[in-house]
């Protein structure tokens, strides 16, 4: 079928097999730190200072490790990446065992997360561009999408109905999955490497940056995410405060509506597979982005659990539609040497989220959480519109830019 063309490979695949388990590590943890930090302190605040931790070291080292994706072997960077996280899931799994977990060890564990985590996203997006070629870029990233988003179904539900039996075995099955990510990195080929430039790692950093800058294409695209998932994504961090003090419903719910937010998710990146090579994805990006600002509204002004869930629905499909053609239009307008050191600029933004989460978290624990939500999603609404409407051309595609003069 045309939407899983890039799954016929069979390296991709691993490498597919791979990601499906770390991110589904990354799913179990949202939920069940979330749950944890918010159990342990009752502040949306302290929630925020737990995400934040993780956030810090990663966007300091997120420029370097796009460099080491563009310079070094990407499966031994991608085996280094994950085996750290599986060793912190352990010790976080044991600290909820023995009881004695408390707020500044989630804390502490998350900054170490953060130092070993910038390398993995840019360096898998590069890895993939050697395995799928360029025609199958575009398709194998919504495939990357999409395999999150299933993790995004099931994930959560299994770590609210873990979280509900006994928190232990939800922090143990994190470990697990990081386990069996590491295990799938060994059938990949070594010897991937990007054709970096010339020059010492802080030099190349600073090529990456005006590689994006010189072109309004990637500049624009880096803009057209950076709003969303600074105002928009920290909501889902807001969920177990929403699902406690609004909808009054136990933690198997919060699962729930961690899943409609996956199930969602999963036909947007579905439909943005089958999509890869249409001429129309930029129209289908504004679209989308509309619909994400105006359901997160819908969603804050809901004082029905089941009502809620379909809101949850509506904000997957709309946010992870956006985000995949986003994510799409900036690697096929980038030259393919410096994969690794642009996408590192776009993960950066997903590191920050944390941080636009600390205020955010204040703002709910003043004003409450569903003002704060529906004001996220006022702002994102009229971003979009306010873009679109001044420059439609933003959200189109054009051809690779062009490598900048780099000194070397």
């Amino acid at each position: 079928m045309r939407a899983f063309s890039a799954l016929t490979l069979p390296q991709f695949r691993t490498l597919w097999l791979g990601m499906f388990f770390s991110l589904g590590a990354m799913q179990i943890e949202l939920v069940a730190r979330s749950w944890l930090a918010f159990d342990l302190s009752g502040s949306a605040f302290l929630l925020g200072v737990v995400a934040m931790a993780r956030s810090i070291p990663q966007v300091a080292l997120s420029p370097l490790a796009g460099v080491a994706a563009d310079r070094f072997d990407r499966r031994n960077l991608l085996l280094a990446s994950q085996s750290a996280l599986l060793v912190l899931a352990l010790a976080n799994a044991v600290l909820v065992h023995l009881g004695v977990v408390e707020v500044w060890h989630l804390f502490v564990i998350g900054l170490l997360q953060g130092i070993a985590f910038p390398f993995t996203m840019p360096t898998r997006s590069a890895f993939m561009s050697v395995l799928v070629g360029k025609d199958q870029m575009a398709n194998a990233l919504a495939l990357d999408s999409t395999g999150r988003n299933l993790n995004m179904i099931g994930a959560p539900a299994i770590a609210g109905v873990l979280i509900a039996v006994n928190p232990t075995i939800a922090f143990y099955a994190i470990a697990l999955f990081y386990g069996f990510a590491v295990l799938t990195l060994f059938k990949l080929p070594t010897g991937s490497r990007g054709n970096a430039t010339k020059g010492g790692t802080f030099e190349q950093m600073l090529y990456g940056f005006r590689y994006i800058l010189g072109s309004r294409a990637l500049s624009m695209f880096i803009l057209l995410s950076i709003v969303p998932i600074l105002i928009g994504m920290p909501f889902q961090q807001l969920l177990p405060v929403v699902q406690k003090e609004v909808l009054e419903v136990g933690p198997e719910a919060l699962g729930v509506m961690f899943a409609m937010i996956g199930i969602g998710a999963l036909l947007g990146s579905l439909g943005a597979a089958y999509f890869s090579n249409s001429p129309n994805m930029g129209k289908a990006q504004a679209v989308c982005g509309l619909g994400f600002g105006l359901g997160l509204v819908g969603f804050a002004l809901s004082p029905f659990y089941i009502l809620s869930l379909v809101m949850l629905l509506s904000i997957g499909l709309t946010s992870q539609t956006y985000m995949t053609i986003n994510r799409s239009l900036l690697m096929l307008n980038t030259d393919p040497n410096l994969y690794g050191r642009v996408m590192s600029v776009y993960v950066m933004q997903w590191y920050l989220m944390p941080v636009s989460l600390l205020p955010l978290g204040a703002l709910a624990d003043w004003t409450g959480v569903s003002f704060t939500i529906a004001l996220c999603g006022i702002l994102i609404t009229l971003f979009i519109a306010a873009v679109f409407s001044r420059s439609p051309e933003s959200f189109g595609a054009s051809q690779p830019s062009p490598v900048v003069a780099a000194g070397d």
